[in-house]
């Protein structure tokens, strides 16, 4: 796929590497428009979980990313494609939109590593999302707003920043905490938002995300080790706030429902991404007859039940009513014909685990934790998916 649209991408040459600048500047502006160049430095004590928040879950030890970049003053260059060459990648995860990689600086980005003679030496985002979250994370500001500020060309300064990765400090407020989010991760709150972020029950914030970097990135002392992806507990202001995060995969809706969830979201008027209205009335109705801890309950509470009359009447489903919500059989029915309509499936069935290949999917991940981060987390994650399939979480 090609476009004459002119993409922002960003490389990080890192202090280890900065030996190679004169010819990596020379060789971007043979090929791109340079915008604007940074020489960042973060505090040293910072350094390993600034890399952490930078990379999340990918990057599985920072202290020997540390030791091929260094910890010293890096550059950051904001670079211009007028002619990207974009192509979707053969192994992509799922995103909001296609995600397109930019062959030239994915090439550029490798040559460059070739010429310092070490893997990881030099680092650039690819993709429209990941210079969004690059720099977000970076700078504290999202691509849309930080490129607005952005001359057309380089001046030839490099200007230069003492700062770590925003977040680092704590959170002021939600608003700057949904605004980080809303640049680096794919989610939607799921439920009970209504007020937020003013006035919300925050030791319970029910979300659907992307992935497991949200942890990282909200939380600035999180650690596999000894933490919990799914709770995800920090401070905001004087706040402590829980984050109960559903990742997809984890079958908590079907697959592609959770896919077409994320795909469909809305930003709500005060700054966040909530569900569409009919993804929110019936993950709101799965939620409270076919999860674990509402299943065998007797009756749906007046507090959902008027959310979902509210929603009803909105997008005109005459059969969202009292009387129906009262007969909790007949809310699963209702829940079970439009999973059918959708080609959508109840994700507590056996079939649906079997299709699913779950315990191949476990083995497969299994391996991965135990490689990457050792047995004591593998036990560890193995005790909180029991309780998260139980229900006791």
């Amino acid at each position: 796929m090609n476009s004459n649209e002119a993409r922002l991408y960003v490389f990080i040459i890192w202090e280890k590497s900065r030996g190679q600048t004169q010819n990596i500047l020379d060789d971007l502006k043979k090929k791109f428009v340079i915008r604007e160049i940074f020489e960042v430095e973060w505090n040293k004590k910072n350094f390993l979980n600034n890399l952490k928040r930078f990379y999340g879950q990918s990057l599985s030890d920072a202290e020997e990313k540390a030791k091929v970049c260094g910890t010293g003053p890096f550059l950051v260059i904001m670079i211009s494609d007028s002619n990207p060459d974009l192509r979707e990648p053969s192994k992509s995860k799922f995103s909001l939109e296609k995600d397109y990689v930019n062959v030239n600086v994915f090439e550029s980005k490798e040559r460059y590593r070739k010429w310092v003679g070490k893997e990881f030496s030099v680092h650039s985002s690819i993709s429209k999302n990941e210079t969004n979250h690059n720099l977000t994370l970076l700078f504290g500001k999202n691509a849309y707003d930080f490129e607005r500020e952005l001359p057309k060309e380089w001046d030839g300064s490099i200007k230069k920043l003492k700062s770590d990765l925003v977040g680092q400090k704590g959170w002021n407020n939600m608003k700057e905490l949904l605004y980080v989010m809303n640049g680096t991760v794919d989610y939607v709150i799921l439920r009970n938002f209504e007020n937020m972020p003013e006035k919300f029950d925050y030791n319970d914030v029910d979300m659907l995300v992307d992935d497991e970097k949200l942890a990282y990135i909200v939380n600035k002392d999180f650690s596999l080790l000894t933490d919990n992806p799914r709770t995800i507990r920090l401070e905001v202001g004087n706040k402590k706030i829980v984050f109960n995060p559903n990742y997809v995969g984890d079958h908590y809706y079907d697959d592609k429902w959770e896919r077409d969830i994320l795909k469909n979201r809305i930003l709500h008027p005060n700054g966040f991404y909530i569900p569409c209205k009919m993804d929110y009335l019936y993950t709101l109705l799965y939620h409270v007859t076919f999860h674990p801890r509402w299943k065998d309950v007797a009756k749906i509470s007046d507090k959902y039940k008027n959310i979902l009359i509210e929603l009803g009447k909105e997008l005109n489903l005459e059969k969202i009513t009292d009387a129906t919500l009262s007969d909790v059989d007949y809310s699963k029915r209702i829940v079970e014909l439009y999973l059918e309509k959708m080609s959508y499936q109840r994700t507590d069935t056996v079939y649906y685990k079997i299709k699913n290949n779950e315990s191949s999917r476990l083995f497969k991940t299994s391996i991965f934790l135990l490689k990457t981060h050792g047995i004591k987390y593998l036990l560890f994650a193995i005790k909180e998916k029991i309780k998260f399939v139980t229900g006791l979480r």
